[in-house]
């Protein structure tokens, strides 16, 4: 549903031009004000920036853009990883800044999403698994070992995921040298 807007397309326009005409027509000392500014901004450039070298007086300006480029190039590079095969099960997911969400698993063969179940392996085992089934294969995919109780398959994968990003990171900073 689109947001309604506080005034019309026309009536903005109106708007608009009422106020350039205000601006021309009125007694207002606009240009008086901008040569002062002005005249203020050349005696502060004079006094206190001007000895300093040209590149010295631009790097304030060039600096904060250099290190807006470099987190967007970084960022980008982490959200371009996500997907990936874990414990032979497809993995993707998102990221909101550091942290990874929408996490889903599909089926390796036939892309399908698939489900968890660890209502068998609890009873057989000492150390329980996740066993990991598709319904269009009727079969179990994948198995993820979890001896934590407390941790569910998502938390298992995040800490995967984590840990390739980290590697991957390490192995940039290797190349970096």
């Amino acid at each position: 549903m689109r947001k309604k807007s506080f005034l019309s397309y026309e009536a903005k326009i109106i708007l608009l031009i009422t106020g350039i005409l205000l601006l021309i027509f009125l007694p207002l000392p606009f240009y008086d004000n901008f040569i002062k500014i002005k005249d203020d901004f050349l005696f502060y450039y004079d006094e206190y920036i001007a000895h300093y070298p040209i590149w010295l007086q631009v790097v304030p300006f060039i600096l904060p853009i250099i290190i807006y480029l470099l987190v967007k190039i970084i960022k980008k590079n982490r959200s371009e990883y996500t997907e990936d095969t874990f414990y032979n099960i497809k993995w993707t997911w998102n990221w909101n800044k550091d942290n990874i969400t929408n996490l889903h698993c599909y089926c390796p063969d036939c892309n399908e999403e698939i489900y968890y179940d660890d209502t068998t392996s609890n009873f057989t085992l000492k150390v329980s698994k996740l066993d990991f089934i598709c319904d269009k294969c009727e079969k179990v995919v994948g198995s993820i070992a979890n001896e934590n109780k407390k941790f569910n398959s998502s938390t298992i994968i995040n800490k995967e995921i984590e840990r390739q990003v980290f590697r991957k990171l390490a192995e940039n900073k290797n190349l970096a040298k």
